[in-house]
């Protein structure tokens, strides 16, 4: 999980998380990752480069459901 404190949002910390994510997961050999992801991050995972394939329900909240987003993970 990956969470940016609201306060901090704007700043550049997610793009830093997240580009360390994908260099975690290619120098584990990973060819994607898959993003359940809070419905407000969506545009942020879009700008990212990750794609919506479909939605899930959520695991921590009855009723609510998450978009489902894939990014390519490039060696």
């Amino acid at each position: 999980m990956m969470f940016v404190d609201p306060r901090a949002i704007g700043q550049g910390i997610g793009r830093l998380l997240f580009e360390h994510t994908v260099a975690a997961g290619r120098d584990l050999g990973f060819t994607r990752i898959t993003i359940d992801a809070d419905p407000n991050a969506e545009p942020f995972y879009r700008a990212m480069g990750a794609v919506r394939t479909g939605s899930v329900p959520s695991g921590s909240i009855a009723g609510r459901v998450l978009p489902r987003m894939v990014v390519a993970v490039r060696p």
